[in-house]
């Protein structure tokens, strides 16, 4: 006999044998390879939802003559209780029959046809939800806690969580924490891009992978921003260095080229890219540098293709955020994701971001391990005397507290630095 028919054979007759393991059995009736013993495990869930007690003649009763035939009658529902050697033995069975579910699955999905990127990451995404499918363990606690304690022994001085690269906002959110998603939301110009490649550049000096997702500038452009932000080149100059440098310039120029080139930096600058393309390339990056910390970053979210239509963008930009917190968690990396905000902040007196300002918000709020704001007064008050300031509000923080860190931000290098330091 079939080794995954034997095990389905074994589990159901485990189940009629002792009604309350259903209870236990997370499969569903789509796992089982064969279809008389899908009907019959279907029969089963159908008797555990109506609380009635499963023995042989509850499954008779509700299988009704033409499905008891079809099945093999009274006698083979008899005959796999009989079978059963011992119950403990469900477990296994039920293991065997997930990974030979799996492995069909995965046979199928051998047999479409790629033609395109989209195609590609549609046929990655499937083969992780067959891997995550049913994938949870029974918990134990004193193992969870014997774990717990393990983690916090072993743990290394410093933060919990990925440098940021500024002290005073390392102290607020302890690093960024891997599987956390983290809103940064501001008006265009203030400063997303700028600060996004400040902590791309800290965790490439701190040995760190940075995999940056570009949806509105090109990778050159990416690169030149951090070349003066290593080098303490004027932006403007960059744009045009055989124009505008000068010996000084030149020599910064090569000393920061020097320097990214070392770093381990991934720029995707493809417009329109999909949470589905963005996940199979953070899945090979996971794959290539297994030991390393990688930190995912995003700009931005509205710029974020949807796989599909949706009736309206709030609903679209909360099936995306929601996503990307899975990516988050499923990759245990940080998801550093910019966001626009809406025009109504333009109306109020005090214009320092709200939650109700994230434009297309759907659901960010509630997927958002953290959101921070930006803000500078000096961007609506020319005048100001806070110039060259800007407040890094953290205006939600899942597993901490919330308030303003306050950085320095030289426009002209697109560089961030702490006030105090």
């Amino acid at each position: 006999m079939d080794a995954t028919l034997e095990a389905e054979y074994g589990l159901l007759g485990c189940v009629l044998k002792q009604g309350e393991l259903i209870k236990e059995i997370t499969l569903q009736e789509k796992h089982f390879s064969n279809a008389n013993n899908q009907i019959i495990f279907k029969t089963l869930r159908e008797i555990e939802q109506a609380n009635e007690p499963i023995d042989l003649v509850s499954v008779v009763v509700r299988l009704g003559n033409t499905n008891l035939s079809r099945i093999g009658g009274r006698k083979h529902l008899s005959d796999l209780i009989n079978s059963v050697a011992r119950i403990e033995s469900y477990k296994a069975y039920e293991k065997f029959i997930l990974e030979s579910w799996k492995i069909r699955e995965a046979r199928k999905i051998q047999g479409i046809e790629i033609h395109s990127l989209d195609d590609l990451a549609a046929v990655v995404e499937k083969y992780d939800e067959i891997e995550l499918e049913n994938n949870d363990d029974d918990y134990d606690h004193i193992e969870a806690m014997s774990q717990l304690y393990q983690s916090i022994e072993e743990q290394e001085p410093g933060l919990s969580g990925i440098d940021t690269g500024f002290q005073d906002l390392n102290r607020m959110l302890d690093g960024f924490q891997k599987g956390d998603l983290i809103i940064s939301a501001a008006r265009p110009s203030v400063g997303k891009t700028a600060k996004m490649l400040n902590h791309a550049k800290a965790h490439g000096e701190n040995g760190g992978v940075s995999a940056i997702f570009s949806l509105e500038m090109f990778k050159d452009q990416l690169n030149k921003r951090m070349l003066s932000t290593i080098g303490r080149i004027d932006g403007h100059k960059m744009r045009n260095p055989k124009q505008y440098f000068n010996a000084d310039d030149w020599s910064r120029f090569t000393n920061a080229m020097g320097i990214l080139s070392n770093m381990n930096m991934h720029i995707y600058d493809k417009a329109g890219q999909t949470v589905n393309e963005i996940r199979s390339k953070v899945s090979k990056l996971r794959k290539d540098y297994p030991d390393k910390d990688i930190l995912v970053m995003i700009d931005y979210l509205q710029l974020i293709r949807s796989d599909r239509r949706y009736e309206n963008k709030n609903i679209e930009v909360g099936e995306i955020t929601r996503s990307l917190k899975e990516l988050a968690r499923d990759m245990d990396v940080p998801v550093y994701l910019l966001s626009q905000l809406s025009r109504g902040v333009e109306n109020r007196q005090d214009k320092r971001p709200m939650m109700s300002d994230i434009r297309d918000s759907g659901s960010v709020e509630q997927d958002a391990d953290v959101i921070e704001f930006l803000y500078r007064d000096d961007y609506y008050d020319s005048s100001s005397e806070k110039q060259n300031i800007i407040e890094v509000i953290i205006a939600k923080q899942r597993n901490g507290k919330v308030g303003t860190v306050e950085l320095a931000f030289l426009k002209e290098y697109n560089l961030f630095a702490d006030l105090r330091h």
